[in-house]
């Protein structure tokens, strides 16, 4: 059979099983599919035709490119918040530090070291770093490199970049100049501007040392008790331990409550409680010396303090050394007094009598038997010879007084409240001696006592025995002179002697103060010259503060200071000043006048009280000058 016939029949019969045969349905037979509408899954155009499940391609590489740029602005946004964290925590203030390497004790005049540590324990650099110092002016430094100052207290040391994590020191040398156990507080700020940012900050540290010795030596000496309304002294001495000058130095005294100053050597300066001692050369030292009166309660504490030291450059009082003392008020048993009398003021004048009455009372509850009155009186300017003891007797070698029994019978027995006096006089001396510049500021000094064997003596200390100490000031002797002449050397005078008739004559005035034994201060002379009489302008000294008011024709010499001694141990102060007279037709015959009254004004310092002196009027009679005399001095016809 041919191979297509074959091959026919074969496949007709295949086709007549698969026709008739019945098979399983399923979802790829695409008779079925098309029945119901689906879709086959081999028909691929209309597979492509429905909707995609997931990203396509295209969205796939969108979101990769939101991703990496997400990514991105994650990453610089991250960066910038790393950098700022970065950048503020690189730098903190408290990281950098400042601290003293030294002594915590000093003494004062020694040179002394001190060691400033400085670090930065930054990332960043701390750019124009220095730093500044501040102290009292009880520190001064020395010898110092880089060091600028700025005032008496203050100073700065440049130091310049301070890298991150790096550390410095510089030095500081000074001398302290304090009292023993003050506290001198050292203050250091190191000013910097970190290069991170632009503001100038500061850390600072202090260091308090304290001074073990002072720089001046100063004792007081006070009484440890005294009786209220008693006189008493204090003592002061100082000496310079440095070896070089302390200038300008100052002592300032606080007196306790109820103190008052009778005298003082040498006198204070200002206030009554400073002295301007100057300058005090290495182991140069003084003494002031102090006397008054103090008043107080029973047991009360009466204190003194002493400063010693200078004004500083902010015009405070710096303190290179302080005491202080106290002095207790104890009421005695039996109480003395002493009153000059006539005088409400303890000062005393040459030639002057002075009357004391001495006063005593019991004050206590018991009887007291064999008091003893004794009174000292100490003065180079009394005349002892002339003493008067009303019922006691004078011990010249002693210069005291003593009253008992035997002479005043009240005092073998003083009942509680009972009391008496007893008096003396002694005159001052009529002419001062002053023979040097030390003899001036005479004081005289009396104390008066009283005991009995009666008085009680408290346990663990001494037997108080009434007291009263009374001073008096001895006010200088001053002189005030107007004199006239024709004759002078100083200023030569012309004009016809005797006077005549519209001729002018020139004569000179002077003015002279002599002063014995204190110092006077803000003297002044005031007078006026008559009216005809011309001030010709012509002074000796030419320095002198004379001056002339032409519309009231006043004249004032402005003294100042006339120091004691003026006129004794010295020539007197004097002031010489020319003045013109043209006598007229009606005054032939008579004297002219040439000068009104004069009247001196002046303070005498030691005793605080003014002085007031008037030293007449002056016209053409001059009889002072041998050349005109009585007769000369008239207009002639």
């Amino acid at each position: 059979m041919p191979l297509n016939n074959l091959n026919r029949e074969l496949y007709s019969q295949r086709e007549n099983e698969i026709s008739s045969r019945k098979h399983e349905q399923s979802a790829y037979d695409p008779m079925i599919n098309n029945a119901n509408g689906s879709v086959s899954p081999f028909d691929e155009q209309q597979r492509w035709n429905q909707p995609q499940k997931g990203l396509s391609p295209e969205q796939k590489k969108k979101l990769w490119i939101g991703i990496s740029i997400f990514l991105f602005v994650a990453l610089v946004i991250g960066g910038i918040f790393f950098y700022q964290w970065w950048a503020k925590n690189a730098f903190h203030q408290d990281r950098v530090s400042i601290s003293f390497e030294g002594p915590l004790s000093a003494d004062s005049t020694q040179p002394t070291k001190y060691i400033i540590h400085y670090t930065n324990n930054n990332r960043v650099t701390l750019n124009n770093a220095e730093i500044q110092l501040s102290y009292p002016e009880n520190f001064q430094p020395t010898e110092n490199l880089n060091l600028k100052y700025l005032s008496p207290s203050a100073s700065k040391m440049f130091i310049g970049d301070v890298k991150p994590m790096a550390s410095g020191q510089v030095e500081l040398n000074g001398v302290f100049y304090a009292p023993k156990d003050y506290p001198v507080y050292l203050r250091g700020e190191i000013h910097f501007i970190p290069s991170n940012g632009t503001e100038e900050l500061f850390m600072d540290k202090q260091i308090a040392i304290n001074i073990t010795a002072a720089p001046v030596v100063l004792s007081v000496v006070a009484p440890q008790q005294a009786v209220s309304g008693d006189g008493l002294e204090y003592v002061v001495d100082y000496k310079n331990l440095d070896q070089k000058r302390i200038s300008d130095v100052q002592i300032r005294i606080d007196f306790p409550q109820g103190f008052e100053m009778s005298s003082a050597t040498p006198r204070p300066s200002e206030k009554e409680s400073y002295w301007y001692i100057g300058n005090l050369e290495p182991n140069q030292g003084g003494k002031i010396s102090i006397t008054g009166k103090i008043k107080g309660s029973s047991n009360e504490g009466k204190n003194i303090i002493v400063s010693l030291g200078h004004i500083g450059g902010d015009n405070q009082f710096v303190v290179f050394n302080k005491q202080e003392l106290a002095t207790r008020i104890v009421s005695p048993v039996l109480t003395v007094a002493q009153k000059l009398d006539g005088k409400d003021t303890g000062v005393a004048s040459a030639g002057e009598l002075l009357k004391y009455t001495v006063t005593y009372q019991n004050t206590g509850t018991i009887g007291l038997r064999d008091a003893i009155v004794t009174a000292e009186i100490k003065g180079n300017v009394l005349d002892f010879s002339k003493i008067s003891v009303q019922n006691g007797s004078y011990d010249s070698a002693k210069n005291s007084i003593i009253w008992k029994a035997s002479d005043v019978p009240a005092l073998a027995n003083i009942n509680p409240g009972a009391g008496g006096s007893v008096q003396f006089s002694i005159p001052v001396k009529a002419v001062i001696p002053v023979e040097s510049k030390l003899d001036k500021n005479f004081a005289i000094s009396s104390i008066a006592k009283i005991d009995s064997p009666d008085i009680p003596t408290p346990l663990d200390s001494n037997k108080i025995i009434g007291s009263n100490k009374l001073e008096v000031r001895l006010a200088s002797k001053v002189l005030f002179e107007t004199k006239g002449y024709y004759t002078e050397e100083k200023i030569k005078n012309s004009g016809p002697i005797p006077l005549e008739s519209g001729k002018e004559t020139t004569f000179t005035l002077h003015w002279q103060i002599t002063n014995v034994s204190n110092d006077l201060t803000e003297a002044l002379v005031v007078s006026a010259l008559p009216s005809g009489v011309r001030f010709t302008n012509k002074i000796y000294p030419s320095n002198e503060k004379i001056s002339y008011n032409e519309r009231t024709n006043q004249l004032i010499w402005n003294a100042g200071d006339v120091p004691a001694g003026a006129g004794v141990l010295v020539p007197p102060r004097e002031v010489i000043f020319q003045v013109g007279v043209t006598p007229q037709t009606n005054q032939v015959g008579n004297m002219l006048d040439l000068l009104n009254k004069s009247i001196l004004t002046a303070k005498d310092d030691f005793v605080g009280q003014g002085v007031t002196l008037d030293g007449g009027a002056k016209n053409t009679t001059l009889y002072e000058d041998p050349a005109i005399g009585y007769t000369n001095g008239k207009v002639a016809k």
